[in-house]
């Protein structure tokens, strides 16, 4: 029997692993970095949660830090909203955090008890405050989700695991690379994006499950992490049922694309949804055409300064591929490359392709002719040398770089010649393709912001991918 599914002397784990003045009684989870167990302090005869770093060859000194770093954060919180921590420790080498045990279950487990919008709205209080609690000191969250909030008893549930944590003030650098630390299904835009966040970034998280616990259902669903992100990037603001749309607003100042267009801290969200609810509008009509007469996005002082934002013309230009283009081109390579991407991927090199620091002009090819025009001799010796150019341009992942030698390149050079080329169309679906199979590699490689650029070349060369 898998000691986690059912009852197991503690012996059998206190033989493997001594931590002086705890017994061990048994595994109740395992993450990414860590595993957590039941066991007992026995100075005080109280059950706690264990949880230990896995050790492991993986284990480097930024993953020990994001380990001590959880227990240093919440160890200096004081909040009747956030788990406790009761000691920190290495023994014999393993480094351990001992924490508060609660058995009310998680939200993930209990998300159907919230869909009463009052019992969301309170939930959202109380880890808002949670929240603020913890902006105020600096820190900022980056992973609030469902599982993420734990219940001490039916009605007080606790902001929990801080493991990636960042401190603003005192910022171990855990992102320095770019990379992207989270779960999709709750990450800001900016956050996938690899760029600066500040407590803004919970607040969005926070919006996420505001809608889950409403409706059942996360607002942005994909069959890919990526295409989850561009979904959460791009994609429009859900719109609650009727029955709800009082609360759209409070959704939509959570739920912005933009930093700045959400409440600008968790203090401004209280405060709207306590005078919400003091005025009786939740629950009226009447809010859909009041709202709080209090200032909540305006430009002032946050935990961290914002990510730099281009303008807002900028930011719509960037936007102008379709959803609808964004969902058809990821379902089809996502599955008809991966294999080919990890046999390019291991010839190559991860870093063989990067996105250039300027993108060069590119565009679809224009419709095919309704007849094809007949082609001198000497014009289809050019179409076969440009061909073969093409092919072997990208079988080097020369996809639109450098210039005037590149796959991209030769295959318009073709439609040029012969606009009814089909040869030269299937050449620049196949380089829109590689910029798929490329973002889902560099997904697995967290780094995020590569896996936008990577997707946003693709879809100006094939935005209508209906293969």
């Amino acid at each position: 029997m898998n000691p986690v599914d059912g009852p197991a002397g503690a012996g059998d784990y206190n033989d493997l692993m001594e931590i002086p003045g705890y017994r061990i009684i048994r595994p109740i989870g395992k993450g990414g970095m860590a595993t957590a167990y039941l066991a007992i302090q026995e100075s005080l005869e109280r059950q706690v949660v264990l949880k230990v770093l896995s050790p492991g060859p993986a284990d480097t000194a930024e993953s020990v830090e994001r380990f001590l770093n959880e227990g240093r954060i919440v160890a200096s919180l004081r909040h009747p909203n956030i788990i406790t921590i009761y000691d920190i420790g290495i023994a014999d080498e393993v480094i351990y955090i001992s924490m508060e045990y609660v058995e009310g279950g998680d939200l993930k487990q209990r998300m159907a008890e919230f869909s009463v919008p009052e019992k969301a709205l309170e939930l959202l209080l109380k880890i808002g405050s949670a929240l603020d609690a913890v902006h105020q000191r600096g820190i900022i969250h980056r992973d609030v989700k469902p599982g993420n909030i734990l219940f001490r008893d039916e009605e007080t549930p606790l902001l929990t695991d801080f493991g990636i944590a960042k401190q603003t003030a005192i910022d171990h650098d855990l992102t320095s690379t770019g990379l992207f630390v989270g779960s999709p299904n709750y990450m800001a835009p900016e956050q996938a994006e690899g760029g600066a966040v500040d407590g803004r970034a919970d607040l969005y998280s926070l919006g996420v499950i505001f809608h889950e616990m409403l409706t059942g259902r996360k607002p942005y669903e994909g069959r890919t992490v990526v295409e989850i992100l561009m979904l959460h990037r791009q994609a429009p603001i859900p719109k609650l049922p009727p029955d709800l749309e009082v609360y759209q607003e409070l959704l939509e100042l959570l739920l912005a694309k933009r930093p700045r267009d959400r409440f600008r801290d968790a203090r401004s969200m209280i405060d709207y949804i306590e005078r919400m609810q003091r005025s009786g509008l939740f629950g009226s009509r009447e809010a859909l055409v009041r709202a709080p007469e209090i200032d909540i996005t305006g430009e002032h002082p946050v935990v961290a300064p914002p990510a730099a934002e281009p303008p807002a013309a900028a930011v719509e230009g960037g936007r102008r591929h379709t959803l609808l283009g964004v969902l058809l081109f990821l379902a089809v390579t996502f599955f008809a490359g991966v294999k080919y991407l990890e046999h390019r991927l291991l010839e190559n090199g991860p870093e063989v392709v990067q996105v250039p620091e300027q993108i060069p002009d590119l565009r679809p090819p224009p419709p095919a002719p309704a007849a094809r025009q007949p082609l001198k001799l000497d014009e289809e010796k050019v179409l076969r040398a440009l061909s073969w150019l093409g092919r072997h341009s990208l079988a080097e992942y020369r996809l639109v770089t450098p210039p005037k030698d590149n796959a991209y390149y030769y295959f318009s050079r073709m439609l040029e010649i012969d606009p009814a080329s089909e040869e030269a169309r299937r050449g620049l679906k196949q380089i829109a393709e590689r910029y798929a199979l490329l973002a889902e590699e560099a997904v697995a490689r967290n780094d995020g912001l590569k896996a936008l650029g990577f997707i946003e070349m693709g879809l100006k060369i094939d935005p209508e991918n209906r293969t």
